[in-house]
């Protein structure tokens, strides 16, 4: 008994079972071959009728199962020879037309049976891939089963089909799978004929000779040439193999005649006296077999009525024997089952500490044991979970509080130095002005002072042009830490689409004038309309990308045009300029970031890098939307949109 609880649950459950069954049939196997006689030919008719419709039934099922296995594997093997390449191509590794070309010629190269291959189509029925070039595309929605294709894209079809010069169709089987990206039906297709050497009949052996008719009836497969491809005695012999002109003649009919039924004469090895039997038979053209079942008639005499009760006694006595089999075998298994259900209940509520005791090395005995092990895990798991979730919320006070600290900063340094840097860039704007108007008349053309006088203003614009970028950038500031402090003021009204596009053209013009060989143009607003939103901040955001265009073409065009939405209002500032690289068209919305550009910087034209990252804030609070494309050497296209739902914060 102990090592029966020690031993696995199956060995517990078969020892039980197979004992109280090996016991109830024995004494009913007695009782019902004392009792078994003949029985009507009208009842062995129906029975082996039936059994063997059934038996070609599991054979066809067995066919489909394998056919369609195969196919699919088929497919989904091409499926996932496409998704491989496809992988490469948005890793940068192949271009998407080598790509197809490789998976074309690894389909093309994939064979089923004699004669099946696998094709393409695409949504629209046009073959995308086929071994037969004529085919390539040609339009095949025309064909009722392309059309089945194209409706389901995924799955298993079976159609009729006849190839030029055969004087007949023949059933044909497809699977398919769909590659989206691609468009691609990716189809497996064969005739069902050539999968005959798929199908292994001892996959079905043991379910198939268990369909027997009586105590020592059996079925069993010949194929059309004569050859016993499932037999309990006789598996890969030709009936004229068999020793007895009688018993190859038995095979030769059925084989012959191929559906029907038969009386003959028949020896089982090791009996001496022939006895009379009965077979029916059916065929299977797909594969060439016929399924036969037959039977002795001797084991047909006794009335169904003595079956019955035999039948109904052996029924009761398993039923008493399996109770108290079955309860206690029950509670073997229960017991632990509810242990574990109870410890993972606790678990659940939090008590990480619960553990199984273990008293048995069964499976339920090892799966305490998992139990345990699984816990022990679970609670070093959820210490190091705690332990980092208090690290992050520490970190991220500390990001919080320093990111205060910067816009305070931010806020301060800007405004300190706004007031005496108005101060500073007023007082030269008057000396370069006082210079111009009262000193530089005064010297003659030959005054030794003059070139002296005339490099003191041109440092003096200098000053002034840079103080001016030291303001715009003081300005910049200040904007910045007051949209991320939600300080901002804005104020909303209604603005048509060309108000603020001609406002910004007049705006920009003056710097538009200091490139000559840049063209400015402005689209005519088609569909003008209103929108909600603050007039001088659409202002700043349009007036900063034409700047960035302007200082980033040297020779070409700008373009600023706006067109009305469903959804409210669209701008767009074109330029055929230098154009920004890919690795660059996320990162030039950040604060202080400026794209790496040699040519920009030789000449002079350098931003505050804080432009981009305001226009993206103002229009972020409006709930819209700036992107930008860009190709290197053709130039930059930004559009912002701006939602008729207004702003979404304060």
């Amino acid at each position: 008994m102990l090592s029966l609880i020690n031993s696995r649950i199956r060995t517990k459950l078969y020892v039980a079972y197979a004992g109280a069954f090996l016991v109830i049939f024995l004494v009913s196997g007695v009782i019902i071959y004392s009792l078994v006689g003949s029985i009507l030919r009208q009842a062995i008719e129906v029975e082996l009728t039936e059994t063997t419709e059934a038996l070609r039934t599991m054979v066809r099922t067995s066919v489909d199962v394998s056919i369609k296995n195969y196919m699919r594997a088929v497919a989904e093997k091409s499926l996932d020879e496409a998704r491989a390449l496809y992988r490469q191509v948005k890793r940068g590794r192949l271009t998407e037309e080598e790509a197809k070309r490789r998976a074309r010629h690894a389909l093309l190269s994939m064979t089923i049976g004699k004669t099946g291959r696998v094709y393409c189509l695409n949504s629209q029925g046009i073959m995308v891939l086929h071994h037969k070039r004529s085919l390539l595309g040609v339009d095949m929605s025309g064909l009722p089963f392309v059309r089945e294709q194209v409706r389901r894209k995924e799955g298993y079809l079976e159609y009729e089909w006849r190839e030029p010069l055969e004087p007949d169709s023949r059933p044909k089987a497809v699977y398919m799978t769909y590659f989206e990206p691609w468009d691609w039906i990716i189809t497996a297709s064969s005739y069902r004929e050539e999968f005959a050497q798929l199908v292994n009949v001892e996959d079905f052996r043991s379910r198939f000779l268990e369909l027997r008719s009586g105590r020592s009836g059996y079925p069993f497969i010949l194929d059309y040439d004569g050859l016993m491809l499932l037999h309990p005695y006789l598996v890969g012999r030709h009936f004229s193999e068999y020793g007895a002109k009688e018993l190859g003649g038995v095979a030769r009919r059925i084989v012959t005649e191929r559906n029907g039924h038969f009386d003959y004469m028949w020896v089982n090895p090791g009996e001496t006296k022939p006895r009379k039997k009965v077979v029916y038979f059916r065929d299977v053209p797909e594969m060439g077999w016929v399924v036969s079942s037959s039977s002795y008639y001797d084991e047909f005499q006794k009335p169904l009525e003595a079956i019955g009760y035999v039948l109904l006694v052996a029924l009761a006595v398993a039923v008493l024997l399996m109770i108290p089999v079955s309860m206690g075998i029950g509670a073997l298994i229960t017991r632990p089952i509810e242990q574990l259900q109870r410890s993972f209940a606790r678990a659940a509520n939090g008590d990480f500490s619960v553990r199984m005791e273990q008293h048995s090395r069964d499976e339920l005995g090892l799966m305490a044991g998992y139990f345990n092990s699984f816990m022990e895990k679970l609670t070093a798991y959820s210490n190091d979970l705690e332990s980092e979730i208090a690290s992050r919320k520490e970190t991220e006070k500390q990001l919080i509080a320093m990111d205060k600290a910067k816009s305070l900063f931010l806020a301060s340094a800007s405004h300190e130095l706004r007031t005496p840097l108005t101060s500073i860039i007023g007082f030269l704007k008057l000396m370069e002005k006082n210079f111009s108007s009262r000193f530089m008349p005064v010297l003659g053309p030959l005054d030794p002072l003059g070139r002296h006088a005339r490099q003191f203003e041109k440092n003096l614009a200098i000053v002034r042009i840079e103080s001016d970028r030291l303001g715009r950038l003081v300005n910049d500031l200040l904007d910045l830490s007051k949209i991320e402090a939600g300080r901002m003021e804005w104020l909303d009204r209604p603005l048509r689409l060309g108000e603020a596009v001609n406002r910004a053209a007049e705006a920009i013009s003056a710097y538009a004038a200091e490139k000559p060989n840049v063209d400015f143009s402005v689209l005519p607003v088609r569909e003008d309309g209103e929108f909600l939103a603050d007039a001088d901040r659409i202002h700043q955001v349009i007036i900063n990308l034409l700047s960035n265009a302007f200082k980033n073409t040297d020779a070409g065009s700008v373009t600023l045009s706006a067109r009305r939405l469903e959804s409210g209002a669209e701008f767009s500032v074109s330029d055929t300029g230098r154009g920004i690289p890919k690795s660059d068209q996320l990162k030039i919305f950040d604060i202080f970031y400026q794209g790496q550009d040699e040519n920009r910087r030789s000449s002079g034209v350098l931003g505050t890098g804080l432009g981009l990252a305001i226009c993206r804030q103002i229009v972020t609070h409006y709930g819209g939307e700036l992107v930008v494309e860009s190709v290197v050497g053709k130039g930059s296209t930004f559009r912002f949109t701006i939602p008729d739902s207004g702003a979404t914060g304060g």
